[in-house]
């Protein structure tokens, strides 16, 4: 980030056709983008998302993420931010939201359009902060800072669900799923069995499998591939490896397989994907 500060944000602004925003990770950023013309695709980890003018998109950390203007000239603005700015303004009892808002924000990915709940807090608060950028008037960060919270507790309040019965449910489940959901983090490159993770919170192997569904909208497995595909995904772009090293490296037992899944949540195979990003 380019402040070198407690609170580190920075926006920026393109336009043109093809690659607006190369394909890039950040890995304690978040990141709201509102396209402000014409059309793109914005690709966040795994998923591919279609968004127009006037559309809002949040990235959350982690995350392989690229722009591409899609039939003709587009133009995008952004505002970035250390994911701090949560974590270090809120109490202790509140770490379970944030956790709760980690996971659904990687596994909800959506594009924000105008009739959507969060949308008026995302459109009127992206607009100050980007007049306020340009003016940059006496104190012209506190402004942006501020507004940066206001679309973030939206954003919040958005993932974290409602208070009826089924996201009550959801919301227990995810927390009950932390230990599973961390060590899988931390772990995705290696062999990892559904039945060991089941027994981490003391569920068999099917109840487990069936809960993680239900709460994360991926199976155990879809969730795990899909974190190591997101790795492959940076790897290529930014390393030399062959396609057997990523493969080895990411917890894939051969490339072929490898390159079965790669283009099965991306579209391409991997080394069309290395050859698109150059």
């Amino acid at each position: 980030m380019a402040e070198n500060n407690r609170f580190p944000f920075k926006m920026y602004s393109r336009q043109g056709d093809g690659r607006l925003v190369n394909s890039t990770v950040h890995r304690s950023s978040m990141e709201i983008i509102e396209v402000l013309r014409g059309a793109v695709e914005i690709q966040i980890g795994t998923e591919m998302l279609a968004a127009e003018a006037g559309d809002f998109v949040f990235v959350p950390t982690s995350n392989v993420f690229r722009i591409v203007a899609s039939g003709g000239v587009a133009a995008v603005r952004a505002i970035v931010f250390d994911s701090a700015i949560i974590r270090d303004n809120m109490e202790n009892f509140d770490e379970e939201v944030f956790y709760m808002f980690d996971v659904q924000s990687r596994n909800k990915i959506s594009v924000f359009k105008e009739g959507h709940p969060v949308y008026p807090t995302l459109s009127h608060y992206m607009s100050e902060s980007y007049e306020e950028d340009v003016a940059k008037d006496i104190c012209y960060k506190l402004p942006i800072r501020a507004n940066i919270y206001l679309m973030m507790t939206a954003l919040l309040r958005y993932y974290c669900g409602t208070k009826d019965d089924s996201d009550r449910m959801i919301y227990h489940n995810v927390l009950r799923l932390a230990p599973v959901i961390s060590y899988i983090g931390e772990h995705f490159c290696e062999k990892l069995y559904v039945e060991e993770l089941a027994d981490m919170i003391n569920v068999s192997a099917d109840y487990f499998t069936k809960m993680f569904k239900d709460s994360i909208g991926k199976t155990p497995i879809e969730y795990i591939n899909g974190l190591r595909v997101n790795r492959a995904m940076e790897l290529l772009y930014k390393t030399k490896d062959s396609m057997a090293e990523i493969a080895e490296g990411i917890g894939f037992c051969n490339p072929n397989y490898f390159h079965k899944i790669f283009k099965q949540y991306m579209g391409v195979s991997p080394l069309a994907y290395r050859k698109g990003t150059l």
